[in-house]
């Protein structure tokens, strides 16, 4: 039966990476920089709690950011987690000020226990995304009389998506240990061109690159949880976890063509099969504090030297990336019977992160604010989940672009017990 499921599982994921492919999840100018934006991490619970995810051990949810956490779910329990994202950007420099808004899968994931100490989860998340059209246009900048005016056009599209499957184990009563595989794979789409949008007798120049990339990476994790008033039910968990360095295998190819009215020639094909893509490591480590099973509360700290980075065999002028983040979630009894509001989970938080594109003198950062409740489903495990996030991204100094965004992210987790025999009178 896990076979069947494992399969079924995986042709889903499949699927929806092609449609995942066609939807828009960023306009942003600072996609074109490493591997493009970076997507939020964690599932819908984690992001209204600012991202924090190092030390949560939920039995009713995926924790996919720390591998460990996948024994903390019930012996014969099975779950399923799927999400979605949208919202709105605005996009503002010191003259101009542009809206637009994004719409994509976020996740998919089950989780289940082979062993009274031991569980597995497989999931599909995007990984990172491309996407952006800038637009500049001169008049006449070499003085031909008949030029008129030229435009300068950059964009790209894309981006990576993974597949993972993890396992966690309990050596010890308090201490988990677990891992995860992951299939990283996509396409990135460069284009910069060079246009004359008067009717003059001159060809426009077009140069695309595309990136393709598939490779499997291996992240490990750990968490310890102990009582620290055993009595109150308070606990406290600390998690870690440290995805190696890893170098992807990268196909790239540059094509340079001229067109002129119906007129295309080729004028440069390159083809690179031999290229590569290097993900610095990066290290990662919370706490968290649990009290009657009713507040949760932590913080977590994250650290990536991108600037030992490598895209297809070129430097990027990349930087050290820091990442805080704190998160709380507060249900006044999950266990309640009569009164619906007192099983509702509320969950708050905060992430900053300094960003690993630094232009002009400037580090991009990225900061925001997030918020969200888990509304079960009666007498059942089951969840519906929303968070909101509220965040900026960049600066207008020195002609850069600043990016107020607001995301929606909303999922259903399926929670059931499996392998039971029904009873019937």
């Amino acid at each position: 039966m896990l076979k069947k499921i494992s399969l079924s599982f995986f042709l889903i994921a499949v699927s929806l990476s092609a449609l995942l492919a066609q939807s828009i999840s960023t306009y942003s100018p600072y996609s074109r920089y490493g591997i493009g934006e970076m997507k939020t991490k964690g599932f819908t619970q984690q992001k209204a709690m600012g991202g924090l995810a190092q030390p949560i051990r939920n039995p009713y949810g995926v924790n996919y950011l720390n591998p460990a956490s996948y024994s903390a779910q019930d012996t014969m329990s099975f779950i399923l987690d799927f999400g979605f994202e949208a919202g709105g950007v605005q996009y503002k420099t010191s003259t101009q000020d542009r809206r637009s808004a994004i719409a994509n899968l976020d996740h998919l994931a089950i989780q289940f226990p082979v062993t009274k100490r031991g569980g597995i989860s497989l999931g599909f998340v995007p990984y990172s995304q491309v996407g952006y059209e800038i637009k500049q246009r001169e008049t006449n900048p070499y003085l031909i009389t008949d030029v008129g005016l030229i435009d300068y056009i950059y964009s790209g599209s894309g981006g990576i998506n993974k597949l993972y499957a993890g396992f966690a184990i309990e050596p010890l009563e308090f201490l988990s240990v677990g891992a995860n595989l992951s299939y990283l794979f996509g396409s990135m789409d460069y284009e910069k061109s060079m246009q004359f949008p008067a009717n003059v007798p001159y060809a426009s120049t077009y140069r695309k690159t595309s990136v393709t990339v598939s490779d499997v990476s291996l992240n490990f994790g750990v968490q310890a949880s102990f009582f620290v008033n055993k009595e109150k039910k308070q606990k406290m968990i600390i998690g870690a976890t440290l995805d190696n360095e890893t170098n992807l295998g990268a196909k790239r190819i540059d094509r340079v063509f001229i067109q002129y009215q119906t007129y295309q020639d080729t004028v440069n094909f390159d083809e690179s099969s031999k290229s590569s893509l290097k993900l610095p490591r990066n290290v990662s480590a919370g706490v968290s504090f649990m009290s009657d099973n009713k507040l949760l509360a932590g913080f977590e700290y994250s650290y990536q030297d991108w600037s030992k980075a490598i895209f297809v065999n070129n430097i990027d002028s990349l930087q050290s990336s820091h990442s805080f983040r704190v998160g709380l979630e507060y249900t006044p009894n999950r266990y309640d019977l009569k009164s619906y509001l007192k099983r509702v989970s509320y969950r708050a938080g905060f992430h900053t992160t300094s960003g690993y594109v630094k232009l002009r003198d400037n580090q991009i950062n990225n900061y925001g604010i997030t918020f969200g409740v888990g509304l079960p489903f009666r007498n059942t495990n089951t969840s519906f989940n929303l968070s909101v996030e509220l965040g900026q991204r960049g600066t207008t100094a020195n002609s850069l672009v600043k990016e107020s965004y607001s995301l929606v992210n909303f999922s259903v987790v399926f929670y059931d017990f499996w392998f039971f025999k029904r009873k019937y009178n």
